[in-house]
């Protein structure tokens, strides 16, 4: 398992090499893909430029966001569907070789078995297209209820319901291991042993406050992995472990708990966060090749403003010899 940073589970923004800059220094091993921001890079620079920071990096791949809706109309789904085959090209040059989509809450004007089966079909289409680049597509749920939703006919809405669906479904669809999703529904840990073998694709860490019940809680709860302690995420992390898991692990929180603070502080805590996680379920952590850039006040790399004062001090003694 590798920590991973997404700018889709924390409300993070800005140039690709800053962001890789703050995942290197804060100890993560993986970035998630912005799949159609890399689609427009490799539309300017070619494909090799826009791959090449995270390559160079030496960050993994985490994930990147199905391009594709699954619950979309027909003629919606089949224009996605038909701009799929040159995105997956791309993802698998980056070498990423997982996608996450989430599932629909509700059940739209369908019935739920016609609902199950059209998901069905779409799937099995979709992981023939995934299959020749060894991409999987992890399936993740939505089960809290957000103020104003009435819907009276959900669709998957817990992490069983999403194994009856991964199970009939194409070899390359797996499940997303959700924490705050398994709280939200009240699901046990040992759910992650009934996954396929192999069919966890991603693993997300989040915490919930202390006092409401899963079904009082809305997305805008989601806390900061290790927050409260009410999920423990060291057992998340050894449950899929034990299940074989090799992926990445993301941080998640809403961005109404993150409001006020800066980027670098935002990434900061969580790599704090997950290194207490990883350390409290016994995995390793191995050491960073990176040395983060230390800066001053202004955003100067430290060494250099160090020249900087050296050559003034210099200009200074030479004045002082004439």
């Amino acid at each position: 398992m590798f920590r991973n940073l997404s700018t889709f589970g924390l409300p993070l923004s800005g140039r690709p090499s800053e962001l890789i800059e703050l995942a290197l220094s804060f100890g993560f091993d993986g970035m998630d893909v912005d799949l159609l921001d890399l689609e427009k890079q490799a539309e300017i620079y070619g494909v090799e430029h826009a791959r090449r920071l995270l390559v160079s990096a030496r960050l993994k791949s985490g994930s990147f966001r199905l391009p594709v809706r699954l619950d979309a109309p027909e003629k919606e789904f089949e224009a996605e569907l038909a701009a799929l085959p040159k995105r997956l090209e791309l993802a698998a040059a980056a070498e990423c070789h997982r996608a996450s989509a989430t599932l629909a809450p509700a059940l739209s004007d369908h019935s739920f078995k016609d609902f199950f089966e059209l998901h069905r079909i779409r799937l099995h289409t979709i992981g023939d297209m995934l299959a020749p680049h060894g991409i999987q597509l992890g399936l993740a749920i939505r089960p809290e209820r957000e103020p104003g939703d009435e819907t009276p006919s959900p669709f998957i809405c817990t992490f069983e319901a999403l194994l009856g669906l991964v199970t009939v479904a194409h070899e390359r669809i797996g499940a997303v291991v959700d924490a705050w999703s398994l709280h939200v529904t009240g699901e046990p840990i040992e759910m992650v042993a009934k996954v396929p073998k192999g069919r966890i694709v991603e693993v997300r860490l989040s915490d919930a406050p202390r006092g409401p019940s899963g079904t009082e809680l809305t997305g805008a709860d989601r806390l900061m992995p290790c927050e409260t302690g009410v999920i423990v995420a060291a057992e998340v992390l050894k449950a899929v472990a034990a299940a074989g898991f090799e992926g990445p692990v993301t941080p998640w929180a809403h961005r109404s708990r993150l409001a006020g603070r800066g980027r670098e502080k935002i990434v900061r805590l969580a790599g704090e966060r997950m290194e207490q996680a990883w350390k409290e379920a016994d995995l390793e952590i191995l050491p960073r090749w990176f040395a983060p850039v230390a800066r001053d006040q202004f955003g100067r790399p430290i060494e250099e403003l160090a020249e900087i004062v050296a050559a003034a001090e210099q200009v200074i003694a030479e004045r002082g010899e004439g």
